[in-house]
């Protein structure tokens, strides 16, 4: 594994995204580095702690983060920050997200509950409302 600069960042941030449990980010440097300062909006469901959305904040130096949850408590706001709550499970939830956030998403990722039914349910709620380029992950 290639320790990059988005490693570097979801070390600092101590998100899920890299280190023993999962790989990703070295995917995602090498998928959207090329990218980094273009992308304006990510939207991300299922926060968490929003360990990995500030490490996306960091990353995008030009985008507002979104994000999505169905705890209450991981509703907050900050720097270039918003998360609204919401339910993976409900077209309503979806949609609504859609709309405050605008359709002009550059990268959609999906890590709420990680069971592939309601990751397809997600996928095909969202897609059809995000405009043509949108990366969906």
């Amino acid at each position: 594994m290639t320790l990059t600069p988005l490693c570097i960042l979801a070390q600092k941030y101590d998100c899920d995204k890299f280190g023993a449990k999962h790989s990703y980010t070295e995917f995602y440097y090498n998928t959207f580095a090329a990218r980094a300062t273009t992308v304006r909006k990510v939207v991300e469901i299922g926060v968490g702690e929003g360990r990995s959305l500030r490490m996306w904040r960091d990353f995008f130096p030009n985008a507002h983060i979104y994000g999505m949850d169905v705890a209450a408590r991981r509703v907050f706001q900050e720097e270039r920050i918003t998360v609204y709550k919401g339910n993976q499970h409900s077209v309503h939830d979806l949609r609504g997200l859609v709309e405050k956030v605008g359709s002009d998403v550059d990268l959609f990722i999906d890590d709420a509950s990680h069971r592939p039914p309601d990751q397809a349910f997600t996928c095909a709620t969202i897609m059809p409302l995000l405009n043509r380029g949108a990366t969906y992950v």
